[in-house]
């Protein structure tokens, strides 16, 4: 029976994911313009501002930044407040396939191969882990990036791999390198705070390491660190050798710190909370009035809810791999609770949630049972 459920699950995942990239197909098949959309990029909001002729949308532009940023140019010039390495994902897919959106399914599967294997860390047995990938493979927002050059998929992907990693380390310290160069990439794909709130769950990580007396664990992670700011200062090495200096970078990141809130004046703080609980948007255009989010589920909530329970089993059990992986949530909404938020944000720890989520309904049915 449990094989059953396994294969049942699996073609789930398979089939959805497949129809999912045939019935998108023509995204995947059309040659990227360069000139194109240089004149489109130069006429657009970006550039002109008001007096626009042209709109451009976040993929569009991270694509073309990340097209100027693979031939060379400084990585600051265009989109300056999203960091560059997600953006060179973007330039290197157009370089190889001629098309920005082929690294979408690419980054698909991997994010789905280390979803199965974080969360068999977590759940042990395979038919359980199986249940939050299938999750996420029907989830709308993971469909949607699996069309498109947005950052949020390679986001949740070097997310994913930073917790594995993470989980990994105390069966051997090396897999710890693998984690710092995995935190520098989160960092250096969205804004980087949220590389940093995610640096500060591992960090609180280190403190259970401390208590435990696990000091073998917090040496190799501290000995590793340094890949971490070489990583990410090696993503400005055009800004550097164009030359500014440690300085400019500072005021660059106090910039890019307060970009949202200077050009989206007087927008309330906490408004991803109302995302993330009950599905409404407050736009910030036209009317300024609160929209649904068509992609919002109640099960986001549900694995919500589960964190003080996994907390406590987190503590109780002595479980460290379910201790951090309830923390990221919490932070993750916290830091953008000062932010200006799109739905599309959720989509980082949605599988956190879900694997939250399985765990508590397998501890349940396995009480039930007995």
């Amino acid at each position: 029976m449990r094989k059953k459920i396994e294969l049942f699950l699996l073609a789930v995942i398979i089939a959805v994911f497949a129809w999912t990239i045939f019935t998108n197909r023509s995204v995947y098949l059309t040659p990227y313009d360069p000139g194109y959309w240089q004149d489109r990029y130069e006429n657009s909001q970006w550039v002109k501002g008001y007096e626009a002729t042209e709109v451009m949308g976040d993929a569009e532009l991270y694509t073309y930044a990340g097209w100027r940023q693979v031939h060379g140019d400084d990585p600051t010039k265009i989109n300056t407040e999203m960091p560059p390495f997600g953006k060179y994902l973007l330039g290197l897919s157009v370089l190889v396939f001629r098309n920005a959106n082929v690294q979408a399914p690419i980054f698909g599967v991997l994010f789905l191969l280390v979803s199965f294997f974080w969360a068999k860390r977590v759940l042990k047995e395979t038919a359980w882990a199986l249940l939050p990938v299938m999750m996420i493979t029907v989830e709308p927002l993971f469909r949607a990036d699996l069309t498109t050059s947005m950052l949020d998929l390679p986001f949740a992907l070097f997310v994913a791999l930073a917790f594995f990693f993470l989980t990994k380390g105390r069966d051997n310290p090396c897999y710890y390198l693998f984690l710092t160069l995995s935190l520098a990439a989160v960092s250096t794909i969205k804004i980087y705070q949220v590389g940093f709130a995610l640096t500060a769950v591992f960090g609180l990580y280190l403190l259970f390491l401390l208590i435990a007396y696990h000091y073998k664990d917090i040496f190799w992670f501290i000995v590793f660190l340094p890949v971490f700011v070489v990583f990410y200062f090696a993503n400005y090495l055009v800004y550097f050798l164009s030359g500014r200096d440690l300085l400019d970078f500072k005021e660059l990141h106090f910039w890019i710190r307060y970009f949202g809130r200077v050009h989206v004046d007087g927008y309330p703080k906490g408004e991803i909370l109302r995302i993330f609980f009950l599905g409404g948007w407050k736009t910030w255009w036209g009317g300024s009035g609160v929209i649904s989010v068509a992609e919002w589920r109640p099960w986001w909530v549900l694995g919500f809810l589960t964190i003080p329970l996994s907390v406590w089993l987190g503590f109780f059990k002595k479980n460290l791999d379910l201790l951090i992986l309830s923390f990221w949530p919490i932070s993750f909404l916290a830091m953008y609770t000062y932010g200006v938020p799109y739905p599309r944000y959720v989509f980082a720890i949605t599988l956190p949630l879900y694997i939250l989520l399985t765990y508590n309904l397998k501890l349940g049915w396995e009480r039930w049972k007995k």
